[in-house]
C-alpha cells in the first residue's frame, strides 16, 4: 500500500474514532499509541492528526501534543447556534429553488446520519456551495455530541422526521422553525450534554 492510500485509510480511521465520541472531551492522544491500533507506523498517523487539527476535529492549542477538542458548556452552545445561524442562512437564500427530497428516515439507529443529511439538503438550498462546505465541517465537529445526544433525546426519529417534513414541503418560514426548536432542545441540554462528553463513549 503507497504512503498516500496509508495516508488516507488512517485520516478516515482516526476521524471516525473522533466521531464515535470513544475519546473523553480534551483526552490527549498519543501518535505512538494510535499507531498500534491502527497497525502502521506513526508518521501518517502524525500527518492524519495535523490534518485533523486544522479541521478543528483536534486541539494542539497548548503546545503538550494533539489532544481532543475540549468543550464547555458555552463553546458547545456556540457550535449549536452557529450551525443555526448558517441552515437559517441557507433557507433565506434558497429563492425559488425546489427543495430535495430527504428520502426515507432509516431511524433512530441512524439519526446522526440522518441529521447530518439534512441539514446537509438545508445548506444545499441556498445554492452557495460555501454553506454545504460549512456545514460538512460543523457535522464533522458535532458528530461525537450527536452521538451523545443519543442517549439524552428521546423521539429522535420523530424529529427529524419533522425537519424533513418540513424541508419537503419547502415553506421556509416552519423550517426555520424546526431548525429553532432542534437547537433549542438541545441548548437546554448542554451541561448534560458537555458532561457525557467528559467521559468516553463506551464502545
Amino acid at each position: 500500500m503507497n504512503a498516500g492510500v496509508t495516508f488516507e485509510r488512517v485520516y478516515l480511521a482516526l476521524k471516525d474514532l473522533l466521531g464515535s465520541a470513544r475519546f473523553a472531551a480534551g483526552q490527549h492522544l498519543e501518535p505512538a499509541a494510535l499507531s498500534q491500533d491502527l497497525n502502521v507506523s506513526i508518521t501518517p498517523v502524525r500527518d492524519a492528526l495535523h490534518r485533523l487539527a486544522g479541521e478543528g476535529l483536534v486541539d494542539t492549542s497548548r503546545g503538550e501534543g494533539f489532544r481532543t477538542p475540549p468543550l464547555t458548556e458555552v463553546g458547545l452552545r456556540h457550535l449549536y447556534r452557529w450551525n443555526e445561524a448558517l441552515l437559517g442562512l441557507a433557507t433565506r437564500a434558497h429563492g425559488a429553488r425546489p427543495a430535495p427530497q430527504p428520502g426515507d428516515d432509516p431511524g433512530e439507529a441512524g439519526a446522526v446520519e440522518t441529521a447530518e443529511r439534512l441539514f446537509l439538503m438545508i445548506a444545499a438550498l441556498s445554492g452557495n456551495p460555501e454553506h454545504t462546505a460549512a456545514i460538512a465541517g460543523l457535522n464533522d465537529r458535532l458528530r461525537a455530541v450527536r452521538r451523545t445526544e443519543l442517549d439524552l433525546l428521546p423521539d429522535l426519529s420523530g424529529e427529524l422526521a419533522e425537519l424533513a417534513a418540513c424541508l419537503g414541503a419547502h415553506p421556509p418560514p416552519a423550517l426555520r422553525r424546526a431548525i429553532a426548536a432542534y437547537h433549542r432542545r438541545r441548548e437546554r441540554l448542554v451541561g448534560e450534554i458537555v458532561a457525557a462528553l467528559a467521559m468516553p463513549r463506551q464502545p
